[in-house]
């Protein structure tokens, strides 16, 4: 009652009373973490999660044997942080990922299937040395790289030069000079890739799991239950007994014809309307596009121009990125199309068998004849049906599950055991035999039981060994770092982009046959004149 002693007027009662929730409340919501308006609520909410959970699990564990009473220093962290992640968003709605999707990812897939595999022919033979190398060793001596050891090991230097000039382009002048904030921030991130997302993404088991969480876990097949026995015939008929079928039988068996047939005709005239409705859709799509989980406009996805937000209390203003034209790894001539059928051949070994390699040769003409729309469908399908928004939430919330699967500071469950892993593997074997069509399952996988379980065998197997799955994410590192931020690619030799190289017969001599300055020119004098 309000004449009571013990009454305290709620916000409700008071009009002079703030409310929790209002702007000068510290529980008032967050603001958008990223800039763009279009974005989904649920995805700013996913990112803020993520990183309270990164802060908690790698930076305040030694903060606070230093100091506890800093309150400030896991905010500025976070102000960082977010200045990082608008950089990445706007660079992100300003690239076309279709090459690297469609294009660069399945010719890594298909070398690291082609090198797996003759690594692991060569492991038994004088090529590893009488056996005394291992299969990590020949790999690598067939995919060299700076970032990975010869035993297959991460480089941490490597990731800690390569996260350090990402967030020279990231961050702010007055936040680059800071050392000890830089360090901060290099160091964790450097922590978190080295020491969690790769050692667990490598492991065999986790790209089972991951390839059983996107296929979907295999049917169960009911062996335990016998199909029910047919009707005994009554006593004193002969087997051989003819029934002729009533006039109920055959009207049933005329409607469940009909509804047959009306169903395959609408599912035919669904089809038809679907394939027209796509190929319209392809043909009128713009043919450059961003990432739609943004919907920011940007230029052209080979040249990036983004500007580095800032801090509103600087007082240096900061300056625009300016970046150089996107190199590919791989011949930008190539249609987007024939990596993804190479990858499947390779994967698959379908040039083993004949019947499989006829199957490919058709799906390479096939991609010959039709490579213009190939190559227009499939960025409409990748920006239609996979960067989608709700899609983006989804790979957000799988990298949390993935780094955090019981949250911190709980602890991370236990690895599966061999006998987990082997029945894992069996069970994405199992799942991989099912999603092939039964029409397709003979020429791919093989006609008896025994070539099936190569097949799936050779198709797994080149994801089997961790060390070798760390060269193939150091790769994809790369080329993910050098789409975003084309300024940390190495320039390549070739003619200068102002002066046209000439197309003369000479041309094709060596650079250093034409240089008077260097003492090591030869003496060239030119047709038609003598020498003094």
């Amino acid at each position: 009652h309000p004449s009571s002693p013990a009454y305290r007027p709620t916000p409700s009662h008071n009009p002079h009373q703030t409310s929790p929730l209002s702007s000068s409340s510290p529980r008032r919501p967050h603001p958008p973490l990223l800039a763009s308006p279009d974005v989904l609520p649920a995805l700013n909410a996913e990112l803020y999660d993520f990183i309270a959970l990164s802060l908690r699990a790698f930076v305040n564990p030694w903060w606070t044997k230093i100091t506890r009473y800093d309150k400030e220093f896991l905010s500025e962290i976070t102000r960082i942080l977010t200045t990082v992640i608008r950089v990445l968003e706007l660079r992100i709605s300003s690239t076309d990922f279709t090459p690297l999707v469609c294009r660069d990812l399945p010719t890594l897939l298909t070398d690291h299937c082609i090198d797996h595999r003759a690594a692991q022919q060569n492991i038994d033979s004088s090529y590893a040395l009488g056996g005394s190398c291992s299969l990590a060793t020949l790999f690598h001596a067939r995919q060299q790289h700076i970032g990975v050891t010869p035993e297959g090991k991460l480089d941490e230097t490597y990731v800690r030069t390569a996260i350090e000039g990402v967030l020279k382009l990231c961050l702010p002048q007055e936040d680059w000079e800071s050392e000890p904030e830089r360090y901060i921030i290099r160091e964790a991130l450097v922590r978190v890739v080295c020491r969690d997302v790769a050692p667990r993404i490598t492991e065999p088991w986790f790209i089972h799991k991951l390839a059983l969480d996107l296929l979907g876990p295999p049917e169960e097949r009911d062996k335990h239950i016998k199909p029910p026995d047919s009707p005994e015939l009554p006593s004193g008929r002969p087997s051989s007994f003819i029934t002729i079928p009533s006039f109920q039988t055959l009207v049933v068996f005329f409607l469940s014809a009909v509804q047959t047939i009306s169903s395959a005709a609408l599912t035919f005239i669904h089809l038809y309307k679907q394939t027209l409705h796509t190929i319209k859709a392809v043909n009128h799509a713009p043919s450059k596009r961003g990432s739609p989980a943004m919907n920011v406009s940007g230029p052209s996805p080979s040249h990036v121009n983004t500007p580095i937000p800032s801090n509103p209390n600087s007082r240096k203003p900061s300056p625009a990125i300016q970046t150089v034209p996107l190199q590919s790894t791989v011949d930008s001539n190539v249609r987007l199309a024939e990596p993804p059928v190479a990858l499947l051949v390779e994967l698959f070994d379908m040039n083993k068998r004949f019947a499989s390699n006829t199957v490919a040769i058709m799906l390479r003409m096939f991609v010959l004849g039709f490579s213009p729309f190939l190559d227009r469908l499939l960025p409409h399908y990748l920006y239609s049906n996979v960067f989608t928004p709700t899609r983006i939430v989804y790979m957000v919330q799988s990298g949390k599950r993935a780094l955090f699967p019981n949250g911190y500071p709980a602890p991370s469950p236990p690895d599966p055991t061999p006998e987990e892993q082997m029945l894992m593997r069996a069970a994405l074997a199992e799942t991989i035999s099912r999603k092939v069509p039964g029409i397709l399952a003979p020429i791919l996988l093989g006609p008896t039981p025994e070539d099936i379980a190569t097949t799936l065998g050779a198709v797994l197997d080149p994801f089997g060994s961790k060390e070798c799955n760390t060269h193939l994410f150091i790769l994809v590192l790369d080329l993910l770092l050098g789409t975003l931020f084309p300024e940390l690619q190495a320039p390549r030799p070739g003619p200068s982009p102002v002066e046209e190289p000439n197309l003369g017969a000479e041309s094709e001599e060596p650079s250093f046959l034409q240089d008077p300055l260097r003492g090591d020119s030869p003496d060239i004098t030119p047709p038609g004149s003598m020498p003094p």
